[in-house]
């Protein structure tokens, strides 16, 4: 697929688990959405820096939990941290911490930069909502 067309996918994807979100529906119902999105953006190395600045844009909001357009839903962020490992999430999540709580982590419990945090860990609670996870278990 032509990278531009993929751009183009990731944000439909995006919006559209946003809108199952929005409408009440849960993570569950949205998680044929994030894998798609996840397994487009690991497919494509071009892909990755597009994921990251929407990322990167969603987190500089200073309340970055709302599903409106353009936004990249908290736990698409927390299960892509956890699903790539990348060092990007780590930096982002940092920078979260330095801009918003002053660097004081303690702060920003409740936060999706401690999410971030949290979801790096191979062991990350968090897996056991997704079906994907509980099938390798």
């Amino acid at each position: 697929m032509e990278t531009a067309s993929a751009k183009a996918l990731i944000d439909i994807l995006i919006e559209n688990a946003s809108r199952i979100l929005r409408a009440g529906y849960g993570v569950n119902s949205a998680e044929h959405e994030f894998f798609a999105i996840l397994d487009l953006v690991k497919s494509q190395e071009a892909l990755r820096k597009h994921f990251i600045d929407l990322v990167a844009r969603t987190l500089a909001q200073l309340e970055c939990g709302d599903l409106s357009e353009g936004m990249v839903p908290r736990e698409l962020i927390e299960l892509a941290a956890h699903e790539t490992r990348w060092p990007e999430f780590m930096s982002l999540a940092k920078k979260r911490v330095e801009e918003v709580f002053v660097g004081q982590q303690e702060l920003a419990i409740g936060d999706v930069a401690r999410s971030i945090f949290e979801a790096m860990d191979p062991c990350w609670p968090d897996r056991e909502f997704y079906s994907r996870y509980r099938r390798k278990a």
